[in-house]
């Protein structure tokens, strides 16, 4: 089943993404000569609650999409060995000011098996407190807000949430271990 790789190449290298290009052998022996792999950072993800269960929710404009999207606080690895929950306390305490002293790991997840690399780490940060003010990277605009879990979960239902990684992590925290 698997494919086997006869050449690679990459297109793009920059500190934003790395790009291949591969020729591919398929198991039936059928060779794809520009099959394009999308080397992108992984990424930490967090649902941030409070006291009261609330979880804190981000707005930003996002270029690609040309839209503002309400999703988590979270963001990329600087690099590949970096370590997730560090990672994710970072980001949250970046975009919000806020930090925990109880975390979760909600596991891993692929975006986008057929193209991408990378894998986007999920955590909750439970009874979260104020210690800063946001320190937003030059790129970022963020404005978060504290919205009960519930009214999340029925935000993801109703597509008002569609970012896919944070609707898993809302899912994962509301529905709780199986």
């Amino acid at each position: 089943m698997e494919w086997k790789c006869l050449n690679s190449e990459y297109v793009i290298d920059n500190s934003w993404m790395k790009v291949r290009k591969d020729t591919v052998e398929l198991p039936n022996g059928v060779i794809i000569p520009d099959y394009y792999v999308t080397e992108k950072k992984s990424v930490s993800l967090v649902v941030a609650m409070d006291s009261e269960n609330r979880v804190i929710l981000v707005t930003e404009y996002k270029y690609p999409p040309n839209a503002v999207h309400i999703g988590l606080p979270g963001g990329t690895f600087d690099n590949e060995n970096d370590d997730p929950l560090d990672v994710a306390k970072r980001e949250l305490l970046e975009e919000t000011g806020y930090v925990s002293d109880c975390w979760q790991s909600l596991g891993a997840v692929v975006e986008y098996t057929i193209k991408d690399t990378h894998q986007v780490h999920l955590f909750a940060a439970k009874d979260i407190y104020k210690i800063a003010e946001q320190k937003l990277d030059t790129t970022e605009a963020i404005n978060f807000e504290f919205v009960p879990l519930n009214k999340a979960v029925a935000m993801c239902m109703s597509n008002e949430i569609n970012l896919a990684t944070a609707m898993v992590a809302l899912y994962k925290v509301f529905y709780g271990p199986a």
